[in-house]
């Protein structure tokens, strides 16, 4: 069976859209769709798929909305070895293959390892086609069947989020309620966006 988790995304106290990610086996998708930004200026929708077949990963984004972007990802065992960006002037550095480290996952193995981590996870590497950003766990705090998670989030190679601001560092908080992911929540550069489920 899929196992399909929705988040509200939050800006402070404003509700700007929904994360629906849905998980099987060895496939993810996940659904960002953004439809009460402030003046509706960055409203439009983020889809992502990962499959894995045999060795093989492959993985396909695509936004839609204030920019249109699609990046396709493909590594095999746990080294990239293509990656294709429409259109080219989106790519980095960090779209040549030979520059991505080995071990790096998906956004949507991302989202997926901490949904199934049930705890704080320990260090992560994600890859998005254009940057690798490094996950590190700094502190927990257990309060009844609420698992709390401190966590840093930083861009170590390639480019910042966000153009003009390239926000780099980010902190990082998950919330575990009896295991099963209840929160994320990223402050950074004075915005904090909340995913709550």
């Amino acid at each position: 069976m899929a196992d399909v988790q929705t988040y509200s995304i939050l800006l402070g106290h404003r509700v700007l859209g929904s994360l629906v990610f849905e998980g099987q086996g060895s496939d993810e998708t996940l659904l960002l769709t953004l439809d009460h930004t402030p003046f509706g200026l960055e409203d439009g929708t983020f889809k992502a798929t990962t499959q894995t077949l045999d060795e093989t990963t492959y993985y396909l984004g695509e936004s839609r909305g204030s920019e249109t972007r699609d990046i396709a990802i493909t590594r095999k065992a746990d080294v990239v070895k293509s990656v294709t960006i429409t259109p080219q002037s989106e790519m980095t550095e960090l779209s040549e293959p030979g520059r991505v480290p080995a071990g790096v996952l998906t956004p949507t193995e991302f989202l997926a390892a901490l949904q199934d981590a049930g705890t704080c996870p320990s260090s992560l590497a994600v890859y998005d086609g254009r940057r690798v950003a490094q996950i590190t766990a700094i502190s927990s705090k257990l309060d009844g069947d609420l698992l709390t998670c401190d966590l840093s989030y930083r861009v170590v190679m390639g480019p910042g989020y966000m153009s003009p601001f390239h926000f780099k560092s980010f902190g990082m908080q998950l919330a575990y309620k009896g295991r099963n992911l209840d929160s994320i929540v990223m402050n950074g550069g004075g915005f904090e966006v909340s995913l709550i489920h």
